[in-house]
């Protein structure tokens, strides 16, 4: 089924992960650092896996910083190009002066030059200006440090004349020949959602579709800590709740599909890790490392195969069935 399909499903009308926005910790950080950042028009590296949301971050709270802190209006100044390995200080420079004026670009070199410090230092009486560049990590290095010089522009004693926040999935900084531009770099690492985070998340986007169980179980996984994956795994659980049947996600869905919630299906099948062991045949440590959601320390094969062992005596559990011990060799 389509993600669409799986959402109307479960009586969604619209897709309720669209303009949800949550105060998270990395949120909380980034925030406090931007507001400095542009009111000092410092340089700044995000860094984060995708999806864990640092353009949406940086996109809210430049939205909101003119109110909040009482700055000048602030103008962000984006590339469209999406081939950012081609990317040449040329492009900044008609990005900018294309925003922030009604000028056609000069085409000499020099003349642009000119061009664009006379535009950047009448601009920024008026406004703070805000260069954001995505995908950062895929800058060319020379492109990096021809940035720092634009920015030691200076306009009736003013400089720098705008602020420079670059996003990206690795640091930038560690690319050869960027020393300069590093020092001059402030750097931010984002964490990703923490339990509580995606607990919370989860509730108020598709929590009437979840068991609280289910619920708890899917916020302790290492792969709920952003969100373009969170998501992923809240629709795939959704579509296997409804191929079982389910009118809700039960931890069930949750250790079928990522091995996780084990012990709540232990709690709610009033069912021992040793008469687990029994049944199955696998060893009460392997099935106590499943249990605390380490299955990331098994090999696939052996991860694999105690998944499907233990399903299936809960499966028999749940249809009233004994658990009867395993036959090994």
């Amino acid at each position: 089924m389509s993600r669409l399909s799986v959402l109307a499903e479960f009586g969604f009308k619209k897709d309720p992960f669209r303009g949800v926005n949550i105060e998270t910790a990395d949120v909380s950080r980034v925030k406090k650092i931007l507001g400095m950042a542009v009111e000092s028009r410092a340089m700044v590296s995000i860094i984060a896996e995708r999806g864990q949301g640092k353009s949406r971050a940086v996109d809210t709270i430049l939205k909101a910083m003119e109110v909040e802190t009482g700055l000048k209006p602030v103008c962000t100044v984006r590339l469209l190009t999406s081939d950012k390995e081609k990317v040449l200080v040329g492009d900044i420079e008609r990005a900018l002066i294309t925003d922030l004026s009604q000028e056609e670009v000069k085409r000499t070199r020099e003349i642009r030059a000119r061009q664009l410090r006379r535009i950047l230092g009448e601009s920024a009486r008026q406004q703070e200006i805000v260069l954001v560049l995505e995908e950062a990590h895929r800058l060319h290095g020379q492109t990096l440090r021809s940035l720092k010089t634009l920015r030691e522009m200076e306009w009736m004693g003013q400089s720098p004349l705008f602020t420079v926040i670059m996003l990206g999935q690795c640091d930038p900084m560690r690319k050869p020949g960027v020393d300069e531009v590093r020092l001059r770099t402030d750097t931010i690492y984002m964490k990703g959602l923490t339990q509580c985070e995606a607990k919370g998340y989860t509730t108020e986007v598709v929590g009437k579709c979840f068991e609280d169980a289910a619920i708890e179980a899917l916020s302790r996984l290492k792969s709920a800590r952003n969100f373009l994956d969170l998501q992923e795994m809240l629709v795939a659980l959704m579509e296997k709740a409804l191929e079982y049947g389910h009118k809700k996600v039960t931890p069930f869905e949750i250790f079928d599909m990522f091995g996780g919630g084990l012990k709540e299906l232990i709690k709610d099948a009033d069912i021992s890790l040793a008469e687990l062991s029994d049944a199955t045949g696998i060893s009460k440590a392997t099935i106590s490392l499943v249990a605390n959601d380490k299955m990331d320390k098994l090999t696939d094969e052996m991860a694999s195969r105690t998944r499907d062992a233990i399903a299936e005596v809960l499966r028999n559990r749940a249809s009233g069935g004994a658990v009867q011990k395993a036959v090994t060799a």
